[in-house]
């Protein structure tokens, strides 16, 4: 934005009558930019073209102002969701409503109270907040106070029940959970040291062992920085998915221009050029594609070097568009071998940072021939040493593209203007395409776990209809269906439009064919 945001701006304007933030933290929040983020209403037909204001910026700088009490606080009420609400009641309640409500409650006291001392009393208060906010099924946004964070989420009567009496069971034994929290072998000493008291205890242990606690916030701190400036970029990419190639090649020269492009970061204008000339690719491959005289030998080679060169946009999707242009022109050995590039580690194994919404894991770790999917995000094991992790953007395909995806995702084209794909289910789906008879039904079981791995979201019911195909394709009609009937729940009564009522229509049909022979 060229401008603060009429809720940010009043939210600037309140802040003179509280004592936190300091007017220091204010004065740096007033100097950094807010973004739109491809995210919209969860309950609009049309959330997936929706934009909403985004205040990540803002509410980093927060969190950075957070003090030793405060960030002790936050780090106790993230291991409580951890390890006593996710457990029984999960993908309701998360580390941003904790962190939300440490935000507001830390508005409210004075600065006298900021002591060691009163560590439990904060941290009750806060969980206090937090069951209220449940209860009434209301935690405002901290900067945009008209937007509520628990709007949809807590509508099952049942859900709200049980995360009630968690919390209330929390609060009861607040001493004993809290010490729980804490995950040392020498628990005594620190105790001992503290002389009984609670609150020194607590403190102690981010002292006597701040590789459980504090440096935990500390080792995150740099990768949490390039997640959210990786994940404006990406939301450019989405946007750019819908261009024609007209307005890509006027994209691409805007860029170039140094008079307009003269205040974009160089990273981010390198990011966002390799992607748009990346699209203009694969606009390319599916005219070629249509038009069987021009798709030559030499031709179809410099388009592929060309996406080759264009490939580093991340670590994953920019080397499976090139993949999928491959496959769909029948060259599935040379996309196999790419395809086990991808899965493979020879050494050590590798971390991404997930850069998307088809995931709430923000860890993708590769060893061997496995991806697998982590919660939080990757931490350096020296806080000391910054580690610039690569990152993963989710598939961005559009309805044009329909030529060229392969059969499952041709649905998905059918069904709507444009639509995203996890990278890691993309890959482990292009591996079962591509692999021998006698892997398919291996490699669909490693595909069925990285569509497990994806849950929580809205966009899993599409690794649904990606699944469900592999198990048609491989006649095993019953474990089709199942992946179908899975995906159609996750958006009945929501209106979006969902390409599994067609898949299952002609599975169904298959099935009876196989059954009259």
């Amino acid at each position: 934005f060229c401008r603060v945001p009429v809720e940010g701006e009043q939210w600037l304007r309140s802040r003179r009558h509280f004592n936190w933030p300091s007017m220091k933290t204010l004065e740096k929040i007033r100097t950094l930019d807010c973004h739109v983020v491809a995210v919209g209403d969860k309950i609009s037909q049309h959330s997936s073209l929706e934009w909403r204001i985004s205040y990540l910026l803002w509410e980093r700088e927060l969190v950075w102002s957070f003090n030793d009490t405060q960030l002790q606080c936050f780090v106790l009420l993230k291991s409580l969701l951890i390890k006593f609400i996710d457990p029984i009641v999960s993908e309701k309640l998360s580390s941003y409503h904790m962190k939300t409500v440490v935000f507001w409650e830390s508005e409210t006291i004075d600065d006298n109270c900021w002591r060691r001392e009163f560590l439990l009393t904060f941290l009750k208060n806060c969980l206090l907040r937090l069951k209220d906010c449940v209860e009434k099924q209301t935690l405002m946004h901290f900067i945009d106070r008209s937007k509520n964070l628990f709007f949809g989420r807590l509508d099952d009567p049942e859900i709200k029940e049980r995360i009630l009496e968690i919390l209330e069971d929390i609060l009861q034994n607040i001493l004993v959970i809290s010490m729980k929290c804490v995950d040392d072998i020498d628990l005594a000493t620190t105790w001992q040291n503290s002389h009984g008291n609670v609150d020194e205890f607590l403190y102690n242990c981010t002292v006597d062992h701040p590789s459980n606690i504090t440096s935990d916030f500390e080792a995150s701190r740099h990768s949490l920085e390039l997640y959210h400036s990786e994940q404006v970029t990406w939301g450019i990419n989405v946007g750019t998915a819908l261009s024609d190639f007209k307005t890509l090649a006027e994209y691409h020269v805007a860029l170039e221009d140094k008079n307009i492009a003269s205040d974009f970061d160089e990273g981010f204008k390198r990011s966002v050029g390799m992607f748009v000339l990346l699209r203009s690719a694969i606009i390319q491959a599916v005219l070629m594609l249509r038009s069987e005289e021009a798709n030559t030998s030499e031709k179809f080679q410099r388009l592929v070097n060309f996406m080759d060169e264009k490939s580093d946009i991340d670590a994953m999707s920019g080397k499976l568009y090139a993949i999928t242009v491959l496959f769909a022109f029948g060259k599935k050995e040379e996309a196999y071998k790419r395809i086990k590039n991808v899965f493979f580690r020879s050494e050590s194994s590798a971390k991404y940072i997930y850069v998307g919404l088809s995931s709430t894991c923000k860890t993708i770790e590769i060893s061997q021939q496995t991806i697998t999917q982590t919660k939080g995000i990757p931490k350096c094991q020296n806080p000391q040493k910054i580690i610039d992790f690569p990152v993963a953007y989710d598939m961005i395909f559009a309805k044009e593209d329909i030529s060229l995806v392969a059969k499952a995702l041709k649905f998905e084209c059918l069904a709507e203007r444009s639509f995203l794909v996890h990278p890691v289910v993309y890959a482990s789906y292009l591996r079962v395409l591509c692999c021998d008879k006698e892997e398919k039904v291996e490699n669909i079981g490693r595909l069925h776990e990285a569509v497990k791995e994806c849950k929580g979201t809205k966009h899993n019911y599409r690794h649904f209809n990606i699944l469900g195909h592999c198990y048609h394709e491989a006649e095993f009609y019953e474990e089709a269906c199942r992946c179908y009937l899975v995906s159609l729940s996750q958006t009945s009564g929501d209106g979006r439009p969902n390409a599994a009522v067609l898949m299952l229509l002609v599975c169904f049909f298959n099935y009876m064919q196989m059954q009259v022979k």
